[in-house]
């Protein structure tokens, strides 16, 4: 028998206008470039204000900054900025250029990206505690879908628990594509292997191989293996065969471009987000795209929109009302979204400006002092997830005109590992500091940290143990 029943229950959503802010906030540069052309594109509410171009090289100034005429210029014209300290006011302005001609190449949309892609698998698998920490782990996931991090040194950033940070990932591991979130190759080919188990064409001698038996894999012992798992060696090269042809060692591939064949390679040339200039009076933060992005809206539009809002709504049909309704909110929250992403890059640097000064002024790591997301958050009274979304895939210029990704700064092994071997040298040699005694020091200083991590540290710089350095 059918009974119809009434439940009230309570469930969380999140405002679809904090997920286009999120989305705005961890696009990189040319990815918001490419944001801002699909959206002028699509909504004819929102319109861009034209620059002159440059006199010397005929483009754009964002684009000619170096170009030879823009130095002399800037040489004699040259004007201290205080942008560190302050916010300029956003103006909406109008333009309307009838002989404007865009560039169609402009208008196509980026693909889509391998953290965007387990985004949104995350937040439509779980909720709450593990979505947060899903959604920073997906920031340690490298181009080829490895995850690069160290799961205990993130409890140090992360206000979550062991089993809290295990499940998240053990989610992230089910997500498409199949073996990402893997941490080295074995586990990599076992992930593929289950996930091709469930959909019916998995290997159970090939998954019990990598399982248990991945040195005799990779020594090619296959005949020792055929013994141990009482086959015929056929079957075992079978399964060899399985493995080189249905698995990738490389799980995120699919999400380079195909001319991206070496996305790790040191020389490959990475474009800055953020610029940290040294001035006569301190330093000065430049948000490359941002500082040349002028949206405006049509006054069209607006002077209709105010209409509807001031009650003169009777002069136009309904169909007019919800078109100009829905793309003058539209636009308005476009523009908004870009400003904040502005004012949160800078807030961010402008912190790391003034946390890694020592660093800033010589270049060393010596000098680069520990610092997480949490605290950065805690400083500029935001929470972990933005800070971890805002600097996401995106890069920062030094002063010395070097160039690395934020990841750099939120790495505690540089000066960590740094001090471990400082300690180490300066100590006297005929009583050389045991592990203890090097984290209590490094405690003291204000860097807590446990034995295991200072053994982790001095193994991966090769440095003995005291005992082997007394002398």
């Amino acid at each position: 028998m059918l009974i119809q029943d009434q439940v009230q229950t309570q469930q969380q959503k999140i405002d679809p206008k904090v997920i286009l802010a999120n989305n705005i906030l961890q696009l990189s540069g040319v990815e918001l470039e490419q944001a801002v052309e699909q959206e002028l594109a699509e909504n004819p509410a929102l319109e861009q204000e034209d620059e002159e171009p440059c006199t010397g090289c005929e483009m754009k100034p964002f684009l000619c900054k170096d170009c030879q005429y823009s130095k002399q210029k800037a040489d004699q014209e040259f004007v201290v900025s205080d942008q560190v300290n302050q916010e300029p006011e956003y103006v909406f302005e109008f333009n309307s250029d009838p002989d404007d001609q865009t560039d169609p190449i402009s208008f196509i949309r980026a693909e889509l990206t391998l953290p965007e892609h387990l985004r949104e698998q995350l937040r439509s698998t779980v909720s709450g505690k593990i979505l947060e920490v899903g959604d920073y782990l997906v920031n340690y996931i490298d181009d080829n879908g490895y995850l690069k991090c160290d799961l205990m040194e993130l409890t140090l950033e992360l206000d979550a628990t062991d089993e809290e940070i295990a499940e998240a990932l053990a989610v992230i591991q089910t997500l498409d594509p199949p073996g990402v979130g893997a941490r080295e190759l074995r586990e990599c080919m076992i992930i593929q292997l289950r996930y091709l188990a469930e959909e019916g064409h998995g290997s159970p001698i090939a998954l019990r191989m990598v399982q248990d038996f991945w040195d005799e894999i990779k020594s090619r012992k296959f005949n020792r293996i055929a013994r141990r798992l009482k086959v015929k060696p056929d079957r075992v090269l079978e399964a060899v065969g399985f493995i080189q042809t249905r698995l990738s060692p490389y799980p995120a591939a699919g999400f380079r471009s195909p001319w991206d064949s070496k996305p790790n390679d040191a020389k490959t040339s990475v474009r800055a987000d953020v610029i940290i200039h040294r001035t006569p009076i301190g330093y000065e933060i430049e948000v490359v795209t941002n500082e040349h992005i002028a949206l405006t809206i049509n006054p069209y539009y607006r002077r209709i929109y105010n209409d509807l809002r001031n009650g003169k709504a009777k002069a136009y049909t309904s169909e007019d009302k919800k078109h100009v309704t829905e793309y003058m909110e539209r636009a308005e929250l476009f523009i908004k979204n870009i400003h904040n992403r502005r004012k949160t890059l800078k807030n961010i640097t402008r912190h790391l400006v003034e946390y890694e000064q020592g660093f800033l002024e010589t270049g060393s790591k010596l000098f680069l002092r520990p610092l997480t997301r949490v605290k950065v958050a805690k400083a500029i009274g935001m929470h972990e997830s933005t800070v971890s979304r805002a600097t996401a895939n995106k890069y920062v210029q030094l002063p010395n005109q070097e160039v690395v990704p934020f990841e750099f700064f939120f790495q505690p092994s540089h000066s960590i590992g740094d001090m471990v071997a400082t300690l180490i040298g300066n100590e006297d040699s005929a009583h050389p500091l045991s592990d203890q005694e090097i984290a209590d020091t490094l405690t003291k200083q204000g860097n807590p940290v446990a034995r295991r991590t200072v053994v982790k540290y001095r193994e991966a710089r090769k440095l003995l143990s005291s005992r082997q350095r007394r002398r």
